[in-house]
């Protein structure tokens, strides 16, 4: 990874619809009436647009396929759009062919849409052991996973974490990581010592982007529309953060760009256009 000359904050969102229910055998059909889609999604667009800010939105190819109004938003917005597995399955415990099969339908469906996704985020969060070869061969240009689960706890001291180092893997694919303390619903939900209240999140995170700013590296962060984007206070403490990166002069961006940024500086700009990015 070269010197940075400014911080990165790489701002995500992952999960559309009702992907994970359906792999659950809990749902069939999507629900345009679910408060992520109803109200999670446009609080979302809204919070960046008065920002001036884009993101990725990972998302599961059987989403893409139901819900082609909102990755039309999220497009006229200047959002790139990544893939998120199919049905949001535990991609890590998939064998290599079900992982390939999973992979490739997202990615024809979201060729449909109008899009050429240049990144993926395991469903789960793990990429387990197939999925980097995977994706180098379908031509995916970053993968922004993990190797470890979650655990039942997570670190609740800040100081010692400036972020993380992307990396570029054997195969040419770049590796943008991230920390399981930097999920929003690992902290609502998740871990049994997160943070429940959305000031204490925020009181987390800006410690965290304080010492990320001071030492110019990356930090990932994850959201929901389904968790963040349907609770106003929720919503306000990400604001607060996005605020304070600004502030401190982040550069707020989405995967494709924070890969240039950590791989190649000198090319970095070339992601202005971001439709063109994502493929349209």
């Amino acid at each position: 990874m070269e010197a940075q000359d400014k911080p990165v904050l790489c701002l995500t969102f992952d999960n559309m619809g009702e992907a994970r229910n359906v792999f659950l055998g809990k749902s069939a059909v999507p629900d345009p009436d679910a408060p992520g889609i109803a109200v999670g999604f446009p609080n979302i667009i809204r919070l960046l647009e008065t920002y001036d800010l884009h993101a990725t939105f990972f998302v599961e190819g059987w989403s893409a396929l139901h819900y082609g109004d909102i990755i039309e938003s999220l497009l006229i917005g200047g959002h790139e759009i990544g893939l998120h597995g199919w049905v949001h399955e535990t991609f890590a415990d998939l064998p290599a062919l079900t992982a390939r099969q999973f992979v490739n339908d997202g990615l024809q469906v979201l060729k449909l849409r109008g899009v050429r996704p240049a990144g993926f985020r395991a469903p789960g969060g793990r990429i387990g052991p197939h999925g980097h070869q995977i994706l180098g061969e379908l031509g995916f240009s970053f993968d922004s996973s993990v190797d470890k689960a979650m655990p039942p706890d997570i670190p609740v001291d800040a100081d010692g974490y400036a972020g993380d180092g992307v990396r570029r893997l054997p195969n040419g694919l770049v590796n943008i990581p991230w920390q399981w303390f930097m999920i929003d619903a690992v902290h609502y939900f998740l871990a049994r010592n997160g943070c429940r209240d959305p000031d204490d999140l925020a009181g987390f995170w800006s410690k965290i982007i304080r010492n990320v700013a001071r030492e110019r590296g990356c930090v990932t962060i994850i959201c929901h529309a389904h968790v963040t984007g349907i609770d106003a206070h929720r919503l306000s403490a990400l604001e607060k953060i996005l605020k304070l990166a600004l502030a401190l002069d982040f550069r707020i961006v989405p995967g494709n760009q924070a890969a240039r940024l950590a791989t190649d500086p000198a090319r970095a700009s070339e992601y202005i256009d971001l439709p063109h990015a994502n493929g349209r």
